[in-house]
């Protein structure tokens, strides 16, 4: 590698690679030094960016007058625009300042008082976070230091009771927290020497191995884990089930295999099971538990799989922030063992609200007996009470079913049954496969992310010209989840 290029004067460090640093500086020194070994956004961080955008964009409309600075032009002249706005005393969007190596955009600068001004950082989470408190930081303290007298700040972020009714109203989808005690007094103060530190991590002819843990993952997923986690065997200690502190001491020690977690260390039942399985490359099987679950599903039986979207900004009437809009369902009805399975599917077209269609097509799918089967019912009950809210002629039919609902996820969850295969997880998509040798991998639309997300495309944007294409995907996909139940049960049948 050719020595590090930059130094102190070259390094402009912007407030998402100041939180890169505090996450980790190896990951700071990439960016800065070798940027290409760092992999493009997947879809669901783009989504993230672009719910984000669209978040910003109501909260704008809460400041008349306010002008965006143009930043299509050169570094300087995004620095000259906001210099010039703000002489105006206008409310200004992305407002660019630099001071030192510190550079950042405001979300909101809302002139106030006598030559004060209020920063707003705009969230399109629901609640609170201690990153965004040390976002906020990094820029009051870059502001003040560069000449602008701030007031007051704020965290401006979604408020999940709001309920749409009518046209948004920006007022109510949005809350804005008083965060100036904990800026000032907190976050504001360290941000100086953690710049000095970062400075230096930069410059450095290499960097300093921080090695794996915990701020891998924290507060962002980190795009070098792929890299940076390299040296793990496939059958690792982070497939344990449901134990997150544990993988990282047993590799402090050494110890990267599950299969050679020493019997000395404490494990719960469920982690045990899995180490017995991993050693033999057998599954476990509790048949009595298995046979009193299966004891549970009354003929006809309605396997059943809902899929969802969700948007920050509520696009229907009688919806909230983050709601699950159901779009698809697919029913496959078991009435006689003997008997192939029947399957029935919805999968809404057009841009109205899907939750009428979908309902109404659902009750007419379920009969009045019969055990309803899901895997993690938990989620299907929770649309169907939820659409019950916004369609109260539902109300009844929904309560009606909640003493028929089976959980198809709950003997995988007990360990009732378990293969090594399932690498620590319960999820359909790991079960599936090792009892069915049916799998979701070369599956163009095999998980509910790229469901939601092709769905919302085709449906809602005008880029949809292979519109018909992915809902055939779509209906395939939903398809499988429920004829994998089926067939899941065929086979704990056979293992009871």
């Amino acid at each position: 590698m050719e020595k590090n290029k930059y130094t102190k004067n070259l390094v402009r460090l912007s407030k998402t690679k100041y939180l890169n640093g505090l996450q980790c500086k190896k990951l700071l020194w990439y960016i800065y030094n070798e940027p290409g070994v760092i992999p493009e956004p997947d879809e669901d961080t783009k989504a993230v960016f672009d719910q984000g955008q669209l978040v910003g964009d109501y909260a704008k409309k809460l400041f008349s007058g306010g002008v965006e600075v143009d930043h299509t032009g050169s570094f300087d002249d995004g620095l000259k625009s906001t210099s010039e706005l703000i002489a105006k005393r206008v409310p200004v969007f992305e407002a660019a300042l630099a001071h030192g190596n510190c550079y950042a955009r405001a979300d909101i600068l809302e002139p106030v008082g006598k030559g004060k001004w209020n920063l707003i950082e705009v969230k399109s989470s629901t609640d609170l976070k201690e990153v965004y408190y040390t976002d906020i930081g990094f820029q009051y303290y870059l502001y003040t230091k560069a000449g602008l007298d701030i007031d007051k700040c704020y965290l401006m972020c979604i408020d999940n009771n709001y309920v749409r009714r009518g046209d948004i109203e920006p007022e109510k989808l949005l809350k804005k927290i008083d965060v100036t005690a904990e800026v000032k007094e907190t976050y504001s103060k360290i941000v100086e020497n953690n710049v000095a530190e970062m400075i230096k991590a930069i410059t450095a002819e290499n960097y300093i191995e921080p090695g794996i843990g915990p701020h891998c993952h924290d507060p962002y997923g980190c795009p070098l884990t792929a890299k940076c986690w390299s040296f793990l065997p496939e059958r690792n200690v982070f497939l344990l089930y449901r134990n997150n502190k544990l993988p990282f001491a047993l590799i402090k020690d050494g110890i990267y295999e599950l299969s050679r977690i020493p019997e000395t260390i404490a494990l719960s039942e469920k982690n045990q099971i899995q180490i017995n399985t991993e050693k033999t490359g057998k599954p476990h099987s509790d048949r009595d538990k298995i046979r009193e679950f299966l004891d549970t599903i009354e003929l006809p039986s309605y396997y059943i799989d809902f899929e969802t979207w969700q948007s920050p900004i509520p696009m229907f009437d009688n919806s909230r922030p983050y709601q699950q809009i159901p779009f698809q369902f697919s029913v496959h009805i078991n009435r006689c063992n003997n008997l192939l399975p029947e399957h029935h599917s919805f999968l809404a077209d057009g841009t109205d609200d899907p939750r009428p269609g979908f309902m109404a097509r659902l009750r007419e799918v379920i009969g009045n007996k019969g055990s309803i089967i899901a895997f993690n019912a938990s989620f299907e009950m929770r649309i169907l009470k939820e659409c019950a809210e916004a369609f109260p002629q539902y109300k009844e039919w929904v309560e009606s079913l909640e003493g028929r609902i089976v959980d198809l996820l709950q003997p995988f969850r007990d360990f009732a049954y378990y293969h090594p295969k399932q690498d620590g997880s319960c999820s359909i998509k790991n079960v599936l496969p090792v009892l069915t040798g049916k799998s979701y991998n070369n599956m163009k639309i095999g998980d509910g992310g790229t469901a939601s997300r092709e769905y919302f495309r085709v449906t809602f944007t005008k880029d949809n010209e292979d519109k018909a294409k992915i809902r055939k995907l779509l209906e395939e996909y939903c398809a499988l989840d429920t004829l994998g139940m089926v067939e899941i049960v065929e086979r704990l049948h056979n293992l009871k």
